[in-house]
């Protein structure tokens, strides 16, 4: 029989809190005092809460890192890649800004115009410097008449005249005898001459006098630089 207001005592060998309801206890001490089925069912939670909790949350932060990196990579190139094209752009214009500028003139037609070749088939030459770019820009286009459209090719003949290449190809509207075509950006190689090459004359009456012009820049070749 118990003494009145005294606690029973707790049987022999079981946990005892020590003083301050545990507060002291150390995960040794505590896990020591453990019985084999507590102690299992500690151990259980315990890896439960490091396999669902613990390493999920480290393995996202990982990843959280690893892509945080990346993205600072890629926005490194593409600042990279910008700063180039700037780059490139500026000495672009100031190439452009330092040219000096060609212009060739020749006719095509002095009087009724035809298809093909008409009157000048060689057509005149540009000599380019060494350490020198040039480049086609622009072809001015001037007839006496013109009424339903017209059609033709500035072309190129290569130094040694055995091959050509269309440099562009112009498309007159109807009763339009002034025409400029501009920012094109077509090499020209040394001693390559032009000419040009009517394809289409549209309506009964032919245009008369075909006169071309095409100018350019020349600039420094930055092989040579």
């Amino acid at each position: 029989m118990s003494t009145p207001g005294n606690p029973p005592l707790p049987p022999q060998g079981s946990y005892q809190i020590g003083s301050g309801f545990g507060q002291k206890d150390t995960e040794e001490s505590a896990t020591a005092a453990m019985t084999g089925g507590v102690v299992d069912t500690y151990d259980k939670v315990r890896e439960k809460i490091g396999a669902e909790i613990h390493t999920p949350t480290i393995n996202a932060r990982q990843l959280a890192t690893a892509a945080q990196q990346a993205a600072g990579t890629a926005l490194s190139a593409a600042q990279a890649a910008v700063n180039t094209a700037a780059n490139a752009g500026e000495k672009a214009d100031i190439a452009y800004a330092n040219a000096n500028d060609w212009q060739l003139e020749f006719a095509h037609s002095s009087a009724e115009v035809t298809k093909g070749t008409g009157e000048v088939m060689v057509g005149p030459m540009l000599n380019v410097r060494d350490g020198q770019l040039s480049i086609l820009t622009d072809i001015h286009v001037a007839l006496l008449e013109q009424h339903g459209g017209l059609t033709f090719e500035t072309r190129v003949w290569n130094m040694d005249k055995t091959a050509y290449r269309v440099a562009h190809t112009a498309v007159i509207d109807p009763n339009v005898t002034i025409r400029n075509f501009s920012a094109l950006t077509v090499p020209i190689y040394d001693l390559e001459r032009f000419w040009a090459y009517v394809l289409d004359i549209i309506g009964s009456a032919p245009p008369t006098v075909l006169q071309i012009c095409a100018a350019g820049v020349f600039i420094e070749d930055p092989e040579f630089a």
